[in-house]
C-alpha cells in the first residue's frame, strides 16, 4: 500500500516525464506490536470475555546495504571524467519508495517534511582521512560491530532489538567523516526533502502510471548532492549514506568523526577541459568536420591519386579492391562489397528455385575491369560457416528436412495408393445392410482381398477418386460397407509449422539482421569508418538472401526439400520487416552513454522509421538497422542523462509550474553560482548549495506566496538531455 505524491510536475517539450514529491509506503520499517481485544456490550454474559491477544511484527526494509540491481543509474557516469562543475550529482534507484521507508536521523528530531533517510554527499581528494585520494575506499564491519560502536567516533543509535538477528553478522560498509566536514555538507533536517524525489515516465519506459493512477515499477527515486564539484579539483567520491540513528551535525565539545554506512558509492572526475563530453563529440557529426561528418559509407580515394574514372566509380558505389585467391592457388584482384552501401543495390537474379545452391554461382563479373565481384560469394560461405558453427541449428535444420522429406514420401506413397484404389475400384453399388451382415467376411479374408486389389476398391470411392478413361478389369464384387472410409488421411489435411521450423525460422530471421557476422564483412575497410564518425548506409538485400542461402545450405537437396523451403520461407516473411538501411556510429559516445537514443524519422521528420536491430560491435561501434533510410537523424543524451545544475553562467532557468504548462522555459533566471547567498563555500573550499534559501528564492520568481514542493524544486534544476539533430538539408543544435 502506498500513499499517493502531494505534487507532481513535469518539464515541457518532447520529454513525457514527471517528477512527484515522494512515495510514502503504507507503513515504515520497524517493530510493531498488533494487539486484538474484543467486547461485548454485556460483560455479565456466558463467554463475553476474550484475552487479549498480540503479536509482534517486524516490517523490514533495506537498512546497511543495497541490493546493486537496486542502482538504477548515476550521474556522472563511474568512472568517467568532464567538466561537471556546474552540475549536481545523483543517484537513482529502482524501488520508487525506498528513501521514505524509513526515518532520518533519532526520534527526537521531527521530520514533517518527509525528509528521506539516506543522502548523497560528494567528497573530494583529501577530504575523508580514510580515502584521501577520492577512489572509493571503505571500511567493512559487520552489523553487530558497527552496533557496538567504536569509542573513537560517533556512530548510529539503533535499536538491536528491532533488527533482524541474521543480518548481525553480514558486512557492511562505513564511512568515518570529520565532523565539521559533514556539517558544512549535509543541509539542514527541513531542507533534505527537496533533494529527493520521484521520477517516472520517460520516451524509454513504459507509461509509469496505471489507469487508477497509482505508480508502477517503471518509476524511479531519485537522490541529488546538494554540493558541485570543482573545476580543477581532480577527482570524487559519491557516498549514499544512512542518517537512520544519527543526530544533525553540530559542534559538539568530543569532535568525534561521524561514522556513515554507504550504501553504494562510485568515483568521478571533474575537469575543466575534456573533449569526451556529450556536446563536444556529438556536434563533429556536423557538416563541415571532415571525415567526421555524417556521410554515406564509402571508401573515399585518395586525393590527386590520378585514378582512373571507372575505378572511382567502384569507389563511390561501396566497392573495396580485395585480393582473391582462386581454386587453383593464383592470386588475383576483385572487388569486395558488403550489405552495407552508399546506394540501392540493383536485385539479384535468383535462380528457378529461389535458392542458391552454392558460393560459385555468386561471383559475379566485373566488365570495367575484367575481375570478379565477391561479395556475394563471400556472403553465402559466411552463412554456411556460421551455420556449422552452431551445433544447436544445423541439427536442427537437418532434423527438419529429414522430416520434409518423409513428409513428401509419404504424400507420394498416398498418391501411389490412390492411383491403385483408382485401378482396382469395384463397379458394383452399395450392398444392402442385412445382405452386408450376412456376407461379411472374416479378418483372413479381408487380408486377402487387401493383396488381391479388392479391399482397395473401397478407399477409392472413400477417396473420392475419379474414373481413368481406361479402367483396370475390376471384380463384380460387391465391398461390404465395413471397408467404407469417411475422412481422407491426416497427412492430405494442411499441418501447423513444427517446433523446428520456427526455431529455424526465428535463428534465420536474427542473422538476417547480420547478428555475429565478423565485422570485416561489415566494413572491409576501417578507412571506410574511422574514429568518431557516423556513416549512414542502404542494406543490399541480395547480401542478405545469400547469406541466408549458405546458412540453409546445410543437407539441402533443391527437389527433395522444397517443401521445406517453402515453408522457411513463409515463416520467414512474419518474422518482420527486412532491413533496407542502417547507420554505424563510431564514437567514445557508445561506451561512455550505453543507452543512447538515435532517433530517425523520414518525409521530412513527419514519420518515424522503425528500428529493426540495434547492437554494439565492439567496444566503440554501434550498429542500427531500419526498415527505410531515414531523412533525419536526432542523437540525444538518455534519460539517466537528465542532471540537475546551474548553467555555464551559474543560472538556474526558471520554468512555469502553471497546469498545463509545467517544465515551460519562462525566459529569466535566477543567478546562483555567483551569487554567495545561495552557493556557500565552506572553510574547505567546496561549494556547496544553500537549499532553503534557494527553494525560498525560486519560490518568489515562479510562484510568489506559495513554497515549492520538492518535485517542483527538481524541475526548476533540470538541466535538459543534450541531443544533435542531422538532416539531410543540415544540422541544428
Amino acid at each position: 500500500m502506498t500513499t499517493q505524491p502531494t505534487e507532481q510536475s513535469a518539464p515541457a517539450g518532447d520529454t513525457p516525464v514527471t517528477f512527484h514529491d515522494h512515495l510514502l509506503p503504507g507503513i515504515e520499517a520497524g517493530r510493531y506490536r498488533i494487539t486484538v481485544d474484543q467486547q461485548f456490550p454485556a460483560e455479565d454474559l456466558p463467554g463475553a470475555r476474550f484475552e487479549k491477544v498480540e503479536q509482534i511484527v517486524d516490517v523490514r526494509a533495506a537498512q546497511f546495504r543495497l541490493d546493486p540491481s537496486w542502482v538504477h543509474a548515476v550521474y556522472p557516469a563511474a568512472h568517467s571524467q568532464g567538466p561537471f562543475h556546474n552540475l549536481l550529482a545523483h543517484i537513482t534507484l529502482n524501488p520508487a519508495a525506498l528513501p521514505w521507508e524509513r526515518e532520518p536521523f533519532t526520534g527526537s528530531v521531527r521530520n514533517p517534511a518527509r525528509a528521506p533517510w539516506p543522502a548523497l554527499l560528494l567528497f573530494g581528494e583529501g577530504e575523508l582521512p580514510g580515502d584521501p585520494n577520492a577512489l572509493g575506499t571503505t571500511a567493512s564491519v559487520t552489523v553487530r560491530a558497527l552496533l557496538d560502536g567504536d569509542a573513537a567516533v560517533c556512530g548510529p543509535a539503533l535499536d538491536r532489538d528491532a533488527i533482524d538477528p541474521a543480518l548481525l553478522d553480514t558486512p557492511c560498509q562505513i564511512v568515518d567523516v570529520p565532523r565539521e566536514l559533514l556539517a558544512q555538507l549535509l543541509p539542514q533536517p527541513s531542507d533534505l526533502a527537496f533533494l529527493a524525489h520521484v521520477r517516472s515516465g520517460g520516451e524509454d519506459a513504459a507509461p509509469a502510471e496505471g489507469q487508477d493512477g497509482r505508480l508502477s515499477r517503471e518509476a524511479h527515486a531519485v537522490i541529488t548532492t546538494a554540493r558541485f564539484p570543482d573545476a580543477d579539483r581532480g577527482r570524487y567520491v559519491a557516498h549514499l549514506v544512512s542518517l537512520e540513528g544519527h543526530t544533525p551535525p553540530g559542534a559538539r565539545a568530543d569532535n568525534k568523526p561521524v561514522r556513515l554506512v554507504s550504501l553504494h558509492s562510485w568515483t568521478f572526475t571533474s575537469c575543466a577541459e575534456s573533449g569526451d563530453g556529450f556536446g563536444r563529440l556529438a556536434g563533429r557529426f556536423a557538416p563541415g568536420h571532415g571525415e567526421h561528418s555524417a556521410a554515406p559509407l564509402r571508401p573515399a580515394p585518395a586525393t590527386d591519386t590520378g585514378l582512373p574514372e571507372e575505378l572511382g566509380t567502384l569507389l563511390e558505389q561501396g566497392m573495396v579492391p580485395m585480393t582473391h585467391i582462386t581454386e587453383s592457388g593464383e592470386r588475383a584482384l576483385a572487388w569486395y562489397s558488403g550489405p552495407f552501401l552508399p546506394r540501392v543495390a540493383p536485385e539479384l537474379p535468383r535462380p528457378a528455385d529461389g535458392h542458391f545452391p552454392d558460393a560459385d554461382g555468386l561471383l559475379l563479373h566485373e566488365p570495367h575491369t575484367g575481375t570478379f565481384a565477391t561479395g556475394y560469394a563471400c556472403a553465402w560461405n559466411v552463412g554456411r560457416a556460421l551455420a556449422l558453427a552452431d551445433p544447436g541449428f544445423s541439427t536442427t535444420l537437418v532434423r527438419l528436412r529429414h522430416q520434409g522429406r518423409l513428409r513428401r514420401a509419404t504424400d507420394r506413397q498416398y498418391a501411389t495408393y490412390r492411383r491403385q484404389l483408382f485401378h482396382g475400384a469395384p463397379s458394383a453399388g452399395p450392398v444392402p445392410r442385412a445382405a452386408a451382415r450376412a456376407a461379411a467376411p472374416t479378418p483372413r479374408e479381408q487380408f486377402e482381398e487387401l493383396l488381391r486389389g479388392d479391399a482397395l476398391g473401397a478407399l477409392a470411392s472413400a477417396f473420392g477418386i475419379p474414373e481413368d478413361d481406361e479402367p483396370r478389369p475390376r471384380t463384380a464384387r460387391a465391398v461390404p460397407t465395413a471397408y467404407r472410409l469417411d475422412a481422407p488421411p491426416r497427412s492430405l489435411s494442411p499441418q501447423p509449422p513444427s517446433s523446428d521450423a520456427r526455431e529455424t525460422a526465428a535463428w534465420l530471421a536474427k542473422l538476417r539482421t547480420l547478428s555475429g557476422v565478423p565485422f570485416d564483412c561489415l566494413v572491409p575497410d576501417q578507412r571506410m569508418l574511422p574514429p568518431e564518425s557516423l556513416r549512414l548506409f542502404h542494406v543490399d538485400r541480395g547480401w542478405l538472401h545469400a547469406l541466408l542461402d549458405g546458412a540453409r545450405s546445410l543437407d539441402r537437396h533443391p527437389g527433395a526439400d522444397a517443401m521445406t523451403d517453402a515453408e522457411l520461407d513463409d515463416l520467414l516473411d512474419g518474422q518482420g520487416p527486412v532491413p533496407a538501411a542502417g547507420l554505424l556510429l563510431r564514437s567514445a559516445l557508445v561506451p561512455g552513454w550505453p543507452t543512447l537514443r538515435v532517433e530517425a524519422r523520414a518525409a521530412s521528420g513527419t514519420s518515424p522509421v522503425e528500428v529493426i536491430c540495434r547492437e554494439a560491435l565492439g567496444a566503440d561501434v554501434l550498429l542500427m538497422l531500419f526498415d527505410r533510410m531515414p531523412d533525419r537523424l536526432t542523437i540525444s543524451e538518455p534519460h539517466q542523462g537528465l542532471h540537475f545544475g546551474v548553467d555555464d553562467q551559474g543560472n538556474v532557468a526558471l520554468r512555469s509550474l502553471a497546469p498545463g504548462e509545467v517544465g515551460r522555459p519562462l525566459g529569466r533566471s535566477v543567478p546562483v553560482g555567483s551569487d554567495p547567498a545561495l552557493t556557500v563555500t565552506t572553510p574547505a573550499g567546496a561549494r556547496v548549495l544553500d537549499i532553503g534559501g534557494l527553494a525560498a528564492r525560486l519560490a518568489e520568481d515562479v510562484r510568489p506566496g506559495s513554497p515549492l514542493s520538492p518535485a517542483e524544486f527538481a524541475v526548476q534544476l533540470v538541466r535538459a538531455p543534450e541531443q544533435l539533430t542531422l538532416s539531410f538539408e543540415g544540422t541544428t543544435r
